[in-house]
């Protein structure tokens, strides 16, 4: 399972906990707060069964350092015992370095009640947990601890829109690029990016022990294309993404690679009396582990060159299948699709609601439809991935706060309704 800064939850109860978030990178992305700390937080509270009661609260300061760089933090602690604690430092630049950018994050959670699609369910012995035709009731609960820190070296290639630096390439992307999305050509049009993200992730759990390691760490290697008009309401263009992920493994744990390859396109269907502006969403993303087969010696055991299941190709949550919990399917390879109408009436009350509008700066609301399609296999085989896909549909409003995207959503699935609160567009 692939850790995320916020545990999934079906959440009863919230209070302003707009800046609930996982996976921040460049979400702050660059609306200099100018000589002055710009500073932002909120408190929450939440009661679930994984969680009991949890009071937490989250903040971001901008301008920390630097005019473009965000520091972005937040702790829960429950009735149950499980505490969380996140930061991010993000869009750092470095002198004589005018087109690279460094972001860092770390997690801790320790959590004394959680669930994972792994072995150890005495009802499903003869089933693998977390495969396409699995149950969804196939999952233990157990305690655990999990670490997540990783750093971002993210250089700007200096053609098309990012010729003048990693700054110009910020501010584009906070105030948005008219000429973006016309042609797509990196050499004349959008910001093509090379990335460098070292990593550390670790699941430890109580009860169970797994067949792969409980650590993963190494390298991803990002190759991205955005040719999208804006990154937060984008309404034309396109983003192609490739990542590469290598972990060189241990005298304690094999070694592992896997592939992702992403790409959204937008199309502007313009106004009406209604909206202000109606777009349709389109993504593909398909992943794979080339190593799944291959098999090596540790500890004179013979073992597979595959990922911990935190660590490799997974689908549920956020962003993919959103009607399934987070990571509910996992395998060797993966495909999903997704489909958003989204708009943006004329009609706006969010400022002049009495609490909220004195507080935050809310310049527009989003509606969206959606529905999602995808599954896992343990071959690379695109007639495979493509028979009995699971599907996922739903809607939510997303809005814009002190320059962050907020995503509220409702999924829904065969197995399971879905209510989230996330940062940033899902692609």
């Amino acid at each position: 399972m692939r850790i995320n800064p916020y545990r999934e939850q079906k959440l009863k109860f919230v209070g302003a906990s707009l800046l609930l978030a996982a996976g921040l990178q460049g979400a702050f992305a660059a609306e200099p707060a100018g000589e002055d700390y710009d500073f932002a937080g909120v408190p929450f509270l939440f009661s679930s069964e994984d969680w009991g009661t949890a009071l937490g609260g989250a903040g971001v300061i901008k301008g920390v350092g630097q005019p473009q760089a965000s520091l972005f933090g937040t702790a829960i602690a429950s009735s149950n015992g499980s505490a969380m604690v996140y930061a991010g430092l993000y869009n750092l630049t470095i002198p004589d370095l005018d087109q690279m950018l460094v972001s860092v994050n770390a997690l801790y959670g320790d959590y004394t009640r959680s669930s994972y699609y792994l072995p150890g369910n005495p009802h499903f012995s003869g089933e693998q947990p977390g495969s396409n035709d699995s149950s969804k009731d196939n999952f233990i609960t157990t305690g655990s601890i999990e670490q997540s820190y990783t750093a971002r070296f993210k250089y700007i290639l200096p053609i098309a829109e990012g010729r003048d630096g990693a700054m110009s390439s910020l501010k584009q992307d906070a105030l948005g690029n008219a000429a973006a999305g016309q042609v797509w050509n990196p050499l004349t049009s959008g910001i093509s990016s090379f990335e460098v993200q070292p990593f550390y992730k670790s699941q430890e759990l109580d009860d169970y022990s797994t067949d792969s390691a409980d650590k993963a760490a190494g390298i991803k290697l990002i190759l991205d294309y955005d040719n999208r008009n804006a990154s937060q309401l984008p309404s034309r263009g396109s983003r192609t993404t490739f990542t590469y992920t290598r972990d060189w493994g241990s005298e304690s744990r094999t070694d592992w690679t896997t592939w992702e390859f992403e790409f959204s396109k937008f199309f502007n269907l313009g106004s009406n009396e209604y909206l202000d502006q109606q777009v349709i969403a389109v993504n593909a993303w398909l992943a794979d582990t080339p190593t799944w087969n291959d098999t090596t010696h540790v500890n004179g055991e013979q073992e597979f060159k595959r990922p911990p299941s935190f660590a490799g190709v997974s689908l549920g949550g956020w962003d993919k299948l959103r009607g399934y919990t987070t990571d509910r399917f996992h395998g060797r390879s993966a495909v999903s699709y997704s489909l958003e109408f989204r708009a943006i009436p004329f009609w706006q009350p969010l400022e002049d609601l009495p609490v909220v509008g004195p507080l935050y700066d809310i310049p527009w609301w989003q509606w969206t439809l959606f529905v999602d399609a995808g599954r896992v296999a343990d071959d690379f085989d695109l007639g495979e991935l493509h028979t009995d896909m699971k599907y996922s549909v739903g809607g939510g409003i997303r809005f814009k706060v002190e320059g962050v995207t907020v995503r509220t959503e409702i999924a829904s699935s065969k197995e399971d309704n879905r209510l989230r609160f996330f940062i940033n567009q899902p692609f």
